[in-house]
């Protein structure tokens, strides 16, 4: 559904989240995730505490509540006692500063005088230490979209929080490999006025941070978070998106929940509805279903569960109201419910009769509560505790109704829609970090990081194609990683086309049979090209070499090439020429020299990277040549 955004006051803003390839922000811990099984698991509770105002987070205090402890999965040899919050953090890692110092200089953002880092509150259980550690790098500054320019409001390095494995009604099982990565956190200002526009200014950040050639790539490495308004609403901040593709569609149904939610607003003033009518008490209906042939009520009933319903004056019909497609508002107290008290689920006048309640029990239900024909009711079923929390959460999700669009954090569902997470966070969270020092970056260094800033896109095409590469390679490599590492080798004397086709195919090649070429340092993959320019290592040993050094990093490429046997002297490869040549002599004689290339295929394999491919090459054209 498209509408006049203009005419609606849309304003929205990103908040794009990118995982660097780097070592740990705070530790010396490797930045890489692993599916093997875990050497041990860690069993935690965790509470809010007070700030040093003295006030408690409002988030942070609603996630308390929920009761729940968590486990902590690691391992011993890439996990250390940083992640654990057993041990002091470590200084900043290098490479990964220096990035988010090339992105505020690519964006011409001013960097701070003095970088502070700060103690974020996080009481999900995702950061062992409860809190996120956060540093403010640069403000302000611009990115050039086709028809805009976006405003930067600010440039931030973070922490990445741990994974979450396994969630239950009791517990949250997290794995420690993915906390403490580093993550860029550039947020924009709400500048973007269309949903498209905010895809892409989603694209054109992604491209300007893999231009560094310092981002982790895959599913989960980018983030997006959308902040969205529309005239009389309020801001909602949507977290997790990850698909690129509809990070329009997010925005459109944001801006219709909102316009949903302002026309309930509406109707409930039109019916004469007021907020202090909501200060209703829940009351138990279970003897009402003594006979019901509804399953999931009678299953609660044998498990001494009740069935506790709660009237809703005035809110006949707007229950039941879509707010987003195959979302209603009656799925946003459920959302509420959820969330708040680990209930799943809640029945609404406005779907009943229906799931096996009769409307006969309908009619009892609407007695006993005394609705009259403009009021509604919602009953759940569970532990009576529970119950009057999911309640009290039904009545306070509907209160918001008569101010419209409640400010809060949303979590990125399914094909653009969204489901409540928690309040909007306050400014009670965020605290200093006194177990690091602060952080003056010298004009001297900036200067240096800005006389090497990586090329544009545009740069890097008519670069790579003035060195002989194909368009295929182009694409690719404009935005590798390795395009800095191929720019340096090179400019050093390297071919560009066989530096391309390691970097783009064998590596690829060597990663789908299993070589981690993810753990392979820019110093080794150096050692690599430095064997292809010097002719030791042909294209047919490539990917075995890579796979046997992804493996054992303290072996030397020497060392390697060393088990594949000894190069083979002019004698040998004469030899081996010479039987391949008399094994194809009708070939020889039909295509002459056009047989070289048929020819070079079977000697290669041969002498199995014995031999490089101009040497090769150049006693076949002398053996072809004396019987042509």
């Amino acid at each position: 559904m498209d509408y006049d955004y203009k005419s609606l006051g849309l304003k929205c803003g990103l908040e794009v989240h990118q995982q660097l390839d780097t070592g740990k922000l705070f530790s010396r811990s490797p930045s890489i995730l692993r599916e093997d099984k875990t050497d041990f698991t860690i069993k935690r509770f965790l509470r809010p505490v007070a700030s040093e105002t003295g006030e408690y987070d409002r988030a942070a205090l609603e996630a308390h509540s929920k009761g729940l402890f968590y486990n902590y999965e690691g391992y011993r040899d890439t996990i250390s006692l940083v992640e654990l919050d057993e041990e002091p953090t470590q200084p900043i890692d290098e490479e990964a500063f220096r990035t988010v110092l090339e992105i505020a200089l690519l964006t011409n953002s001013n960097i701070v005088d003095e970088m502070f880092a700060m103690r974020k509150m996080v009481i999900d259980g995702s950061n062992t230490s409860g809190f996120q550690r956060t540093m403010l790098v640069a403000t302000g500054g611009q990115i050039k979209l086709k028809e805009a320019e976006l405003g930067v409001q600010t440039i931030v390095i973070e922490e990445d929080s741990a994974r979450p494995i396994e969630k239950t009604d009791k517990h949250i099982t997290y794995r420690l490999d993915r906390l403490g990565i580093p993550l860029i956190e550039l947020a924009t200002a709400p500048d973007i006025k269309t949903p498209q526009q905010a895809k892409e200014a989603a694209r054109a950040i992604g491209n300007l941070f893999r231009r560094t050639g310092r981002v982790k790539r895959g599913l989960g490495t980018i983030r997006q978070d959308l902040n969205v308004s529309i005239s009389g609403g309020a801001r909602v901040e949507i977290k997790g998106v990850q698909e690129l593709e509809i990070i329009d569609e997010y925005v459109k149904r944001e801006v219709q929940r909102q316009k949903s939610l302002l026309e309930i607003k509406e109707e409930l003033a039109k019916r004469g509805a007021k907020k202090e009518i909501l200060k209703s008490t829940a009351k138990d209906i279970t003897p009402l279903f003594s006979s019901t042939e509804a399953k999931i009520i009678k299953n609660s009933i044998l498990r001494n569960d009740k069935i506790l319903a709660l009237k809703l004056e005035k809110f006949a019909g707007i229950i039941g109201r879509e707010v987003q497609p195959n979302r209603r508002l009656g799925t946003e107290f459920a959302d509420h419910v959820k969330t708040k008290t680990g209930l799943k689920g809640l029945f609404h006048s406005d779907e009943l009769p229906n799931y096996g309640i009769s409307q006969e029990e309908v009619g009892k239900i609407k007695l006993e509560l005394g609705c009259s024909s403009e009021d509604a009711f919602v009953m759940v079923a569970g532990e009576q505790q529970k119950c009057q929390n999911a309640l009290a959460a039904v009545l306070q999700r509907a209160a918001q109704c008569f101010i419209g669009v409640p400010e809060e954090t949303r979590g990125a569902i399914d094909a653009g829609n969204s489901e409540y997470l928690r309040p909007l966070p306050g400014a009670a969270r965020m605290y200093p970090e006194t177990d690091l020092e602060t952080i003056c970056v010298e004009q001297k260094t900036l200067k240096q990081i800005k006389s090497s800033l990586p090329l544009t896109e545009d740069q890097r095409s008519q670069l790579y194609s003035k060195w002989g590469l194909n368009e295929n390679h182009i694409e690719q490599m404009k935005l590798s990683n390795f395009a800095r590492l191929f720019e340096r080798e090179v400019k050093n004397g390297a071919d560009a086309k066989k530096t391309a086709v390691f970097l783009l195919e064998a590596l690829i090649e060597a990663r789908r049979d299993g070589a981690q070429i993810d753990n392979l340092h820019e110093k080794e993959l150096s050692e690599f090209i430095d064997g292809i320019k010097s002719g030791k290592i042909t294209k047919e040993i490539q990917k075995e070499l890579i796979i046997e050094k992804s493996a054992n990093h303290s072996l030397a490429i020497t060392q390697l090439l060393k088990s594949k046997g000894t190069q083979a002297n002019s004698n040998e490869l004469q030899k081996v020429i010479e039987k391949i040549v008399n094994s194809n002599i009708a070939l020889i004689k039909e295509k002459k020299m056009g047989s070289l290339a048929a020819l070079m295929g079977d000697s290669m394999k041969e002498l199995k990277g014995r031999a490089s491919g101009k040497e090769v090459s150049e006693e076949l054209k002398r053996q072809i040549g004396k019987m042509v």
